[in-house]
């Protein structure tokens, strides 16, 4: 199989978009990722996943926190710079941020924030695992950025009777 292949089958998941960001004594970064789930509820936990090579990688292994910023479905431009479709040499200016618990930097306006301590990471091929202990979580209403066939989007919700409701 050939990592084309691969990545051209991954393409088809949809999956939620999110900034995670870290901030503390190596300084501020941050990274667009698709590949973000729970782990576990008690304790809470959730795992992300990142290129070894991306800047925001070391940082987080440096500063040992990280916030996952989930993104709200008329956020893809937000997406789109911390992903590095930008010529912005400063990523955090273009919204408003504050300081989560744990120093790391969130996202006022997303739909969900979760300020997490990092508990583990494990090296798996090309990219990081970073398990997360959730700290501090933040939830505000509104639908989520989807990133599915390299195209954003956001879901439809069927109501109780199998009835899309789509904006």
């Amino acid at each position: 199989m050939s990592k084309n292949a691969f990545l051209e089958g991954m393409s088809r998941a949809a999956s939620s978009v999110s900034a995670v960001t870290t901030g503390g004594e190596s300084g501020k970064a941050g990274v667009t990722v698709s590949s973000m789930c729970s782990v576990s509820a008690e304790p809470p936990m959730l795992l992300v996943c990142i290129h070894h090579q991306s800047p925001a990688c070391q940082a987080i292994r440096n500063n040992g926190v990280f916030c996952v910023n989930m993104l709200r479905h008329d956020q893809s431009s937000i997406s789109d710079l911390f992903a590095g479709r930008s010529d912005k040499p400063n990523k955090f200016l273009d919204a408003d941020w504050s300081k989560g618990l744990t120093g790391a930097p969130k996202l006022k306006n997303s739909l969900v924030n979760f300020d997490c301590h990092l508990v583990a990471e494990y090296r798996a091929g090309s990219h990081f695992v970073f398990i997360g202990g959730v700290a501090e979580i933040n939830i505000s209403e509104g639908k989520p950025l989807l990133y599915g066939s390299r195209l954003y989007g956001h879901p439809s919700y069927f109501d109780k009777e199998n009835k899309i409701d789509d904006p």
